[in-house]
């Protein structure tokens, strides 16, 4: 596969934030190889290499949206917008990412901030907006609690959750019997990912369907498909405000361990 072919992560900047600083930022490192592939396309390199597989990606960055190439579009598997809340019209501006969000149907959804958000006057309406689009809210500068990973490193734990296309694997799990598994499965992945099927409403007390993690456990135990089902419980979460945001996480991890050992289990 060539690197024009490989599956990319989109990053578009709404603000004066620099998209190479975020690059930066996930590879660790200040000096990054960038690569100029395609018209104003910008691109670095990445290989993933975690527990489970590694991939081959490109990280990809544009001034412009326009005249981005249906076959760069295609390779789109994640999109992170960068943004700032003191722009003016900033939702505005966010709206205009839509359309490349539809045409890639990009799983990892991300809308990255630099700064906390937390008590702007545009606050509830960036909330709003990540619930209707399904993206993650993301703030760089948020201190972490004891259960949630935040930051860039919230950032990789999306990336590494998806079910790259090209990924080679490097075990095959069979057999969820260990806490081990769970704990990297369910735990260390925050529960990653997309939840566009699922229908919450954040003025309402979360529910989430026990139904959904009967089917992720049943059968064979594959772990990309059940990260793939898992994800489905994270994005709509990760839009909730925090109050309700951590009561419905603990819920989610609480039917986890129940569809693993039953009803019965001793949390």
């Amino acid at each position: 596969m060539s690197t024009s072919e490989l599956p990319c992560v989109y990053i578009y900047s709404c603000c004066d934030d620099d998209p190479l600083k975020t690059i930066k930022l996930m590879r660790n490192e200040e000096n990054v190889e960038i690569s100029n592939n395609e018209g104003n396309i910008l691109s670095n390199h990445w290989t993933i290499d975690c527990k489970y597989y590694t991939a081959d990606i490109n990280l990809c960055t544009s001034i412009s949206l326009n005249e981005l190439s249906d076959q760069f579009v295609h390779n789109i598997n994640a999109i992170i917008i960068l943004f700032n809340i003191d722009e003016s019209n900033i939702i505005e501006t966010m709206n205009k990412c839509l359309p490349i969000v539809k045409r890639s149907q990009a799983e990892v959804l991300i809308l990255l901030s630099e700064k906390n958000i937390d008590g702007h006057i545009m606050t509830n309406n960036v909330f709003e907006w990540c619930r209707k689009n399904y993206f993650e809210l993301i703030v760089l500068e948020e201190i972490a609690d004891e259960m949630d990973t935040t930051g860039i490193e919230r950032v990789k734990q999306a990336l590494y959750a998806h079910h790259w296309p090209n990924l080679k694997a490097k075990c095959q799990i069979t057999n969820p019997s260990t806490k081990s598994i769970i704990e990297d499965s369910v735990i260390n992945s925050q529960l990653s990912g997309g939840l566009s099927d699922l229908k919450m409403d954040t003025e309402q007390e979360a529910e989430l369907d026990s139904n959904l993690f009967t089917e992720m456990f049943e059968g064979d135990f594959n772990f990309f498909k059940t990260i793939d089902k898992v994800r489905k419980l994270k994005e709509q979460i990760s839009a909730m405000p925090d109050e309700e945001r951590k009561d419905a996480a603990e819920k989610t991890l609480t039917e986890c361990w129940k569809a693993f050992f039953g009803d019965d289990v001793d949390l």
